[in-house]
């Protein structure tokens, strides 16, 4: 949330010019002060000096809530100058947010393997003497905070209210990034990443109260950071309001800090599952006299990947590819010119876990050659080039959209009666190019 100081509290006496933007808020960085210190702060609000009141007022902004007692009784005076000032400062209190918050993070597990869920659990502790501000509903994340299984929709909504200020470290100090399954999916999940985007929603944490924020699958829910390398995770909550003044901003004030949580994993994610979230690798192998075209999940999560093979959606598309110059001549996996949807196979919808691999075609070298040879290729040299390609457009997008009459058709295959798998993949992928394989 961007709090916009000064530039309403400066537009009353003018442009602060070069000497107002020289001052710093004095103590800025200690927030402490004395029922003394307060009461002159006050008083500098009114000041003939336009550096005075400057100064005031950032120092004021820094010590925070313990100023709000004093600067509310001045807001009802008869001083104009004191009186804007004040209720300008005050406003920024009401719209500050973590102010006065302890911010205590835990791990469920000390330590753990790479594909083992760990929950992060976030206490919220207001230890102002005011009502505290927070960016999210607090009573709903409060009564889920105890439940030890969660929906995926509650999953990412409550990753989605805390992850802009966590910071997640791995092994070595490396940065983790945040990772989401696409919300697409999940109409649940869409909605309530929408509703966060479009209206978001604050609440107040009473005078010394405590709220607890349990974050369920931290590394492997919908909404995760990845913990996939061996070694000591570290994760912190660091928020400091974005200041307009330079000088706010420089020395951080209003800033909430909670203890560094950390976790060990001890088994790491196999090397082919992808640390910057790549997808799938499609790569093609010679193998003695045939070509082996393989899909590789390199998604930290398992994927479904459809290998019924036709021309159309809901199947599949493989092709062995020519290309020379400008020209392109295509082999289908699937010779048919029309599928029935009565074929569609669900045992053919393929789990693959993280990192392995499924084979998805083979091919004698000669077999291909003279494929190709029939759709008008010239194969006689060695410039032409080979590529796998896979196209799968079937998923929950498509289902819903075009495969409408599938749902809830009793004639239709079973598995497309219902709403694919969100774990189903929908790709489009090739493999590297081989020059002119010889038989």
């Amino acid at each position: 949330m961007k709090i916009v100081v000064l530039a309403g509290l400066v537009a009353w006496v003018g442009a602060a010019g070069d000497e107002g933007a020289k001052h710093s808020p004095g103590d800025g960085v200690d927030v402490r002060a004395s029922a003394d210190e307060i009461t002159q702060l006050v008083k500098d609000l009114a000041d003939s000096s336009f550096p005075v009141r400057e100064r005031a007022t950032r120092r004021l902004l820094a010590i925070g809530l313990d100023a709000r007692e004093a600067l509310e009784k001045v807001a009802k005076g008869d001083d104009d100058e004191t009186t804007l000032r004040a209720k300008a400062i005050l406003d920024i209190f009401d719209r500050l947010l973590f102010s006065g918050v302890e911010v205590t993070l835990s791990f469920s597990q000390a330590t753990m393997t790479w594909d083992r869920p760990v929950d992060l659990l976030v206490t919220l502790t207001n230890r102002s003497r005011w009502p505290a501000k927070v960016p999210f509903d607090v009573d709903p994340v409060k009564d889920r905070g105890e439940k030890t299984e969660i929906n995926d929709a509650d999953q990412v909504g409550i990753m989605l209210d805390l992850a802009d200020w966590l910071k997640v470290r791995g092994p070595g100090g490396a940065e983790v990034d945040l990772r989401v399954n696409d919300i697409a999916m999940d109409s649940g999940v869409a909605s309530a990443v929408r509703s966060r985007l479009n209206e978001g929603s604050t609440a107040e944490i009473p005078v010394g109260q405590s709220v607890l924020l349990r974050i369920p699958a931290f590394n492997r829910g919908w909404a995760r950071y990845p913990c996939l390398d061996a070694g000591e995770y570290m994760v912190r909550f660091e928020y400091t309001p974005e200041w307009d003044d330079e000088v706010l901003r420089d020395e951080q004030v209003g800033r909430v800090s909670s203890n560094s949580a950390t976790m060990t994993v001890t088994h790491a994610a196999p090397t082919t599952v992808s640390r910057q979230g790549g997808v799938t690798t499609l790569s093609l192998q010679r193998e003695g006299d045939s070509l082996k075209a393989s899909l590789t999940n390199t998604w930290d999560q398992p994927f479904l990947i459809n290998t019924n093979f036709g021309f159309a959606p809901p199947f599949a598309q493989g092709r062995w590819v020519y290309s020379l110059d400008e020209t392109v001549r295509e082999v289908p996996l699937s010779q048919k010119t029309a599928e029935s949807w009565s074929s569609f196979d669900a045992a053919s919808l393929r789990a693959v876990p993280p990192g392995e691999t499924l084979s998805l075609a083979t091919i004698g070298v000669a077999e291909l050659r003279k494929k190709f040879a029939e759709a008008g290729a010239d194969v006689s040299g060695t410039r032409w080039t080979l590529h796998f390609s896979y196209t799968n457009q079937l998923d929950r997008r498509w289902h819903t959209r075009f495969g409408s009459t599938l749902l809830g058709n009793a004639n239709a295959p079973v598995v497309l009666q219902t709403l694919v798998p969100r774990e189903l993949l929908a790709t489009r992928d090739s493999s590297p190019v081989f020059v002119a394989p010889a038989e």
